[in-house]
């Protein structure tokens, strides 16, 4: 049975919000909080993976760099594995506008929606997901 959200976040008090949100929904939650340990967790759990939703920056090897939106690959690899897949993000923050046009493009190439979450909105990004879910 899929019951388990990923949740891909590098910063303790954004996994905490995420966690609430997850479990008053009475869903499992795995929190991943490097790109690393992401793969990892869906490598190991994809066949129990109800749902991802995932920061696009995240620090690489601890360091930050300016091409930090690292967290792209986690939603290719979720369209790969059709798992459905929301983006909680605050761009703007991190100058980083070209996300929405990248996700737009994996939006057109796999004819599968992305959502994204308003800002850092976690009940935003679950709302979304919830919606995703329903859709399919």
């Amino acid at each position: 049975m899929k019951n388990i959200i990923l949740v891909v976040e590098d910063k303790i008090e954004e996994q905490m919000i995420a966690k609430n949100i997850v479990l008053e929904s009475g869903k499992k939650i795995i929190i991943a909080g490097t790109l690393e340990k992401a793969e990892e967790f869906i490598d190991k759990f994809n066949d129990k993976l109800y749902g991802i939703m995932t920061d696009i920056h995240l620090p690489i090897n601890d360091t930050w760099t300016e091409a930090s939106a690292n967290g792209l690959s986690v939603v290719i690899t979720a369209l790969r594995l059709g798992i459905p897949c929301v983006v909680c993000t605050d761009d703007v923050a991190h100058g980083a506008r070209y996300v929405a046009h990248i996700l737009s493009r994996l939006e057109q190439l796999s004819s599968r929606k992305i959502p994204t979450a308003t800002s850092k909105n976690w009940a935003d990004a679950f709302k979304k997901l919830s919606s995703l879910l329903e859709e399919s």
